[in-house]
């Protein structure tokens, strides 16, 4: 019986014990040792009285000496706490020790109020009221999960320790809750308890670990593949981390601590939305701002309001229809380049964190644009660069405001002087120009890899064996996207053209041309001869035409921070009729320009939890992070230079709440930067206790109410301890020796 009680289980106590429990049975046979007997006339009465009393005398030595060594070993078997299965013979004499994990969902719906009382501070009142549930003095366990973007694990020990974690615990996080980690951080932490891993079969093993998951049942916690476009990476997680539960028998209980109504009621700001491709200094943009409603009731005059800069514009009114959404426009200028903060706000409502949105978008200055025109004509209709420079050419509208480009028109040998500064020029566009020197290769490589943009667009002077020898390169280290072949034309102009067959709309340069109403403008427009052209394997085709060979017609490559596009044909009219159609031309190379001409990887709105890096036109000295609430950290590590006039600063990974922040600098400049909550995480709609019962064995609802959490059967491990019987069992043996020596004792003297 012992050894099915301490099998596998191998204490150092134990093993102490067992050795002091030998300690009295060893001195009691050091002290049998024989003598060599001396004879003398006088002990012949005492050897006869000591025979008469001998077997006597022996059985109360035994006595004694077994109860000393069982005082020592209960002692010792006490300390190292054995315990045996519900099955065992004396299982009825065990006291149950429990093992639980408490997961607290601690999302950002769970911010929701009901009452003068959120979700989340229910969550923790029932955590504490699991927790006080739990003796550590008989060795019950707890550990407590907190999760949301990720699982973390704040107590690990006794339920002591827990209740003061829980006391410090406020505020839900800013996050979205990810239930498939948290599930398999219990799942690890489980197949570790009861001997296995992930990587070997655990159908044989299971755990005595309770686990009760506390949430407000958001539906899309459970069901991540609800929306619209999502793929099912989040299903395939959550029901892996539960196949691993129901393999140990595990049954998480999920304590529905949510709104009553099945679908709550929740007013959202969901986007806060710039055309930007048309974000220019004086240009008027609008601002499109999309109010959400969750709630299963329409809402009717929704104050919406727009800060730009801080500075508050007039509130509008909106309706919104149930589990809708609608749009309103805000028109707005801006005079100065730069970065520039726009927050969304409605009134306060039940769940607060989504009341309010913050953006921050980056107006360029006007773009810097150098053209180069390989085949100048004194008739602009026949100047390679004259339809360029026009749809370029500023604006003359004061009511359009300024124009987004500035222009400088140069002829290929400019190029080979050296006081001609590239670096003031944020895009050049070579535009079939004849050839260029190994000089003039070796300054475009510089500018282009400090990131300026570069457009080459070929014609009938461009000398494809010197673009392939000096811009061209197999290993991709040259400037040219592809390797450029000989002329194809039609047989006849009036017979037949090429046209763009395929195009990637996605792409910001031809976006324009995605509706199906604008794409003929592109995809129609006659081609009669190009250049064609092998892409390297890293190029990206954005444009192919209709021939038999599918030749590409638009190519772009990535150099160091900048970009470079191939237009494998004419801007002209003599190889295209591209220049005769403005609604063409003018979208097609103002995308391109901005595309190419603009810095890329000057992210400013980020999600909650990830990191960003910004870059500043200035050598930024002594940085410091002031957050949404107004504290102030500073910023550690050293700004890098990242280009001419460039500087990038250390990661940024203060981004733990939603809001509006701002990195300020010695000089009292500043660069705003806004963490932005998932749209998802507005729709409160819970899931039903049915649907959760049947999403997957492993999990069981309960429901919220106390009266109906008393009926739940008792869910207890399936072992207990006997520490406390083999104390008593101890002691007992230690007064019983105590006794029994004291009356041997008296009765020996007695007896003398």
């Amino acid at each position: 019986m012992l050894a099915a009680v301490f099998e596998g289980f191998v204490h150092p106590a134990l093993v102490a014990g067992v050795a002091l429990a030998a300690v009295p049975l060893i001195i009691h046979l050091l002290n049998r040792q024989r003598h060599k007997p001396m004879p003398w006339a006088a002990m012949r009465f005492v050897l006869a009285a000591y025979k008469k009393t001998r077997r006597r005398a022996r059985f109360e030595n035994l006595i004694l000496l077994l109860l000393r060594m069982a005082a020592v070993a209960l002692l010792a078997l006490a300390i190292a706490r054995p315990f045996v299965g519900k099955d065992d013979v004396l299982s009825g004499l065990t006291e149950t020790r429990r093992d639980m994990v408490v997961i607290l969902d601690a999302s950002a719906s769970t911010g929701w109020r009901e009452g003068t009382r959120s979700v989340f501070e229910t969550i923790v009142a029932r955590a504490r009221e699991l927790v006080l549930e739990l003796d550590g003095s008989r060795g019950d366990r707890v550990r407590v999960l907190v999760a949301a973007g990720a699982p973390r694990l704040l107590s690990w020990r006794s339920p002591e320790e827990a209740l003061d974690v829980l006391g410090a615990l406020r505020d839900p996080s800013d996050e979205v809750l990810d239930l498939a980690a948290a599930f398999a951080e219990v799942a690890s932490y489980a197949e570790e308890q009861a001997g296995t891993s992930q990587t070997k079969d655990a159908s044989g093993d299971s755990s005595d670990i309770e686990v009760r998951l506390l949430s407000d049942l958001q539906k899309r916690d459970f069901l991540p593949s609800t929306g619209a476009g999502e793929n099912h990476d989040g299903d395939a997680r959550l029901f892996d981390a539960l196949d691993r539960l129901k393999k140990l028998g595990i049954k998480v209980r999920v304590e529905d601590l949510g709104a009553r109504e099945l679908v709550p009621s929740n007013l959202a700001i969901a986007d806060v939305a710039v055309p930007e491709n048309e974000i220019a200094v004086d240009v008027p943009i609008e601002v499109d701002v999309r109010v959400a409603n969750w709630g299963s009731a329409a809402a009717a005059g929704v104050r919406v309001a727009l800060e730009v800069d801080g500075e508050r514009r007039p509130a509008k009114l909106v309706d919104v229809s149930a589990r809708g959404s609608t749009n309103e426009v805000f028109p707005i200028v801006f005079h100065q380049a730069g970065a520039h903060s726009l927050v969304a706000r409605l009134e306060s409502d039940r769940l607060g964190i989504d009341d309010a949105r913050a953006s921050v978008i980056a107006v360029p200055p006007p773009l810097s644009v150098l053209l180069v025109d390989g085949a100048p004509a004194s008739d602009v209709a026949e100047d390679e660069v004259g339809y360029l420079a026009a749809v370029l050419a500023p604006l003359e509208d004061d009511a359009l405001g300024g124009s987004p480009f500035e222009t400088r028109v140069i002829e290929p040998g400019a190029l080979r002087d050296e006081n001609l500064a590239l670096d003031g020029y944020d895009m050049i566009w070579l535009a079939n120009v004849d050839a260029l020197s190994d000089a003039v290769v070796e300054r475009l490589e510089k500018r282009v890899a400090a990131g300026a943009g570069l457009i080459v667009s070929l014609g009938d002077q461009v000398q494809a064996e010197v673009y392939d020898r000096r811009l061209y390169r197999a290993d991709g280290s040259g400037l040219l996207p592809a390797e450029l072949g000989g002329r194809v034309a039609v047989r006849s102009r009036r017979d037949s053209y090429f046209r763009a067959q395929e195009f990637d709309a996605q792409h910001p340069a031809l976006a324009f041309f995605a509706d199906e109403k604008w794409r003929p403008l592109f995809s129609e427009v006659p081609i009669y001869e190009f250049i064609a052209a092998r892409p390297l394997p890293g190029a990206r085709v954005i444009a192919r035409l209709d021939d038999d060979a599918k030749s590409p017609l638009l190519i772009e490559k990535s150099f160091d921070r900048g970009r470079v596009l191939l237009w494998t044909t004419t801007i002209d009219v003599g190889w295209t009729r591209l220049p005769e159609s403005p609604r063409t031309l003018v979208p097609l190379v103002h995308e391109m320009a901005r595309y190419v001409g603009r810095p890329h990887g000057a992210v400013r709105n980020v999600a909650v939890g990830r990191s960003l890096e910004l870059e500043v036109p200035f050598f930024p000295r002594s940085p410091v992070i002031v957050r949404p609430d107004g504290a102030r950290a500073g910023l550690a590590g050293e700004p890098l230079p990242a280009g001419p006039n460039l500087w990038r600063l250390p990661r940024i990974d203060d981004a733990a709440h939603v809001g509006l922040y701002r990195v300020e600098f010695a000089d009292g400049a500043a660069q705003p930067y806004a963490v932005q909550l998932d749209p998802r995480e507005s729709d409160l709609e819970r899931l039903p206790h049915a649907e959760l019962a049947n999403l997957h064995p492993a999990l069981m609802p309960v429901s919220s109410a106390a009266s109906e959490r008393k009926n739940e059967p008792e869910q207890r491990a399936p072992q207990g301890e006997l520490w406390r019987w083999l104390a008593i069992a101890a002691l007992t043996a230690l007064v019983a020796e105590t006794l029994w020596s004291a009356w041997i004792g008296r009765s020996r003297s007695v007896r003398s």
